[in-house]
């Protein structure tokens, strides 16, 4: 019987889960959850299910991955390695077009802008 290991996964969360499952030798199938996104209606969250039998022997690691997904990041400037970063609040048109999906930071010690 296959009982859910991790819920509420991005797709890139739930296929790290699976490599680390699959190399400790533990079966594990990946199925969409949640709320159903547009226009295709699969959900917008996956969850990872184990053979109730791995249950104890997936443990350790799910614990571990949850509690790496829930620390948070500190972004560093890469000139000074100052962890004084913020958002950078105004960016210019070509900024915006070069750099689109990206978050740009601003470093409070030395003043450089930088993507992350």
């Amino acid at each position: 019987m296959l009982i859910p290991a991790a819920h509420y996964l991005t797709y890139a969360e739930a296929v790290q889960l699976y490599n680390e499952l699959r190399e400790a030798d533990i079966s594990a199938l990946v199925k969409s959850c949640g709320p159903p996104s547009f226009p295709f209606g699969d959900g917008i969250w996956y969850q990872l299910l184990i053979e109730e039998t791995d249950a104890a022997a997936a443990r350790e690691l799910v614990e571990a991955f949850e509690a790496g997904r829930a620390t948070v990041t500190v972004v560093r400037c890469p000139r000074c390695g100052s962890a004084d970063t913020a958002v950078a609040a105004r960016r210019t048109l070509w900024q915006r077009l070069y750099y689109a999906g990206t978050t740009r930071y601003q470093c409070g010690s030395c003043g450089r802008n930088f993507p992350a």
